[in-house]
């Protein structure tokens, strides 16, 4: 998105700010501008100082759903209001790790800010009225603050997340609830090729601090491809060793020792520990077989149209492989979907192509 476009949507999110908030004073509008193009950097820390700040906000505000859990401000960034997200029992630490992961790299200065501001002077649509004042914007050790007014007429209480949370609000409320009765969470990551699979499994992990085992590193070896085992869909995986190895000793609270398969050494790598904790993620076509499912707490389905996988399989992927996708993986994977329903009525389905404020 290039900058114009990134600001008219910005502007587009700040007008309706101003309907919900017809109180927003010129400080109101610059802080919004702020976080709507730099995001939450400024206030990040370790992760356990920003927990710790939230948590204290949180006991002293009231859980309700008068506010939207998200407010756009940006093509880039939301506002997560905190006490919508108490009375979904979004936790602390869970709205933490987003804030900690996701969103792209800053790529605006408080310069950029300064201008967009000064622009939004000229205008005379929003109630910057004082040009002048914007000058603080440039000193790097001045933040942003909500005016007494909106404060006192609003009750501030939220934080700045990325945008690309939003689509995902069904899959963060499955965590937050299913955190209250499970020990050892397991979600599992499905979705044709080049869908987005991996970099959802990558932000969840940032984010909830989860470990993550692909499918493929669970292969069947070379002599176990026989047409019989072929011909069933999904045999390509090797799930049984998969359950062995990963999913029945995670959910049973023991040590899981996996082993990735090399498929170009048709070998088994040496026993890797996988790290204690609270969630694992299991990610990769076939996570959604039978024997494998039957341990899910959480089942993710991860969609994209066939344009945008295609796309993506042709920027990172050689012409040979490229040919194999057409002629093998997508086939079987097809195959596979079809023959076991999937996505079904308990998956959780992602498609992150569309935002709006």
């Amino acid at each position: 998105m290039t900058g114009e476009a990134f600001e008219r949507e910005t502007l587009r999110c700040l007008g309706k700010q101003m309907e919900r908030y017809p109180a927003m004073e010129q400080q109101d509008v610059v802080k919004h501008v702020f976080q709507a193009m730099l995001g939450p950097g400024h206030l990040l820390s370790s992760r356990g100082t920003v927990e710790d700040f939230i948590s204290r906000e949180t006991e002293q505000i009231p859980a309700s759903d008068e506010e939207p859990l998200y407010e756009m401000i940006s093509p880039a960034w939301c506002r997560m209001n905190l006490r919508n997200a108490k009375g979904k029992g979004i936790s602390p630490s869970m709205i933490a790790g987003m804030m900690l992961s996701g969103g792209e790299p800053i790529r605006f200065t408080r310069r950029d800010v300064y201008d967009f501001c000064q622009k939004l002077a000229a205008s005379g649509e929003t109630a910057i009225r004082d040009p002048e004042a914007l000058k603080q914007i440039l000193d790097e050790n001045w933040l942003p603050s909500h005016s007494p007014e909106y404060r006192k007429r609003y009750h501030p209480a939220y934080r700045v997340l990325a945008a690309e949370w939003i689509p995902r609000t069904e899959l963060i409320q499955r965590i937050a609830d299913r955190q209250k009765t499970v020990e050892r969470m397991l979600i599992t990551v499905d979705g044709p090729c080049a869908s987005g699979k991996t970099t959802l499994a990558r932000k969840l992990s940032e984010a909830f601090d989860a470990a993550v085992v692909h499918t493929d590193e669970y292969v069947i070896p070379h002599a176990q491809k026989t047409p019989e085992r072929l011909a069933v869909p999904g045999g390509n995986c090797d799930a049984e060793r998969l359950v062995r190895e990963v999913c029945a000793p995670w959910k049973a609270g023991k040590t899981v020792l996996y082993r990735r398969y090399d498929c170009r050494a048709d070998r088994l790598l040496p026993e890797e520990r996988l790290p204690d904790g609270r969630m694992l993620i299991l990610e990769g076509s076939y996570s959604n077989l039978p024997a494998i499912r039957q341990y899910a707490d959480i089942r993710v389905f991860v969609g994209a149209s066939w344009e945008i996988r295609e796309e993506r399989l042709k920027k990172r992927e050689s012409a040979q492989y490229l040919q194999m996708f057409y002629d093998r993986w997508i086939p079987l994977e097809n195959r596979y979907f079809e023959a076991y329903g999937l996505p079904d009525r308990e998956c959780v389905i992602l498609q992150e192509e569309n935002r709006a404020c």
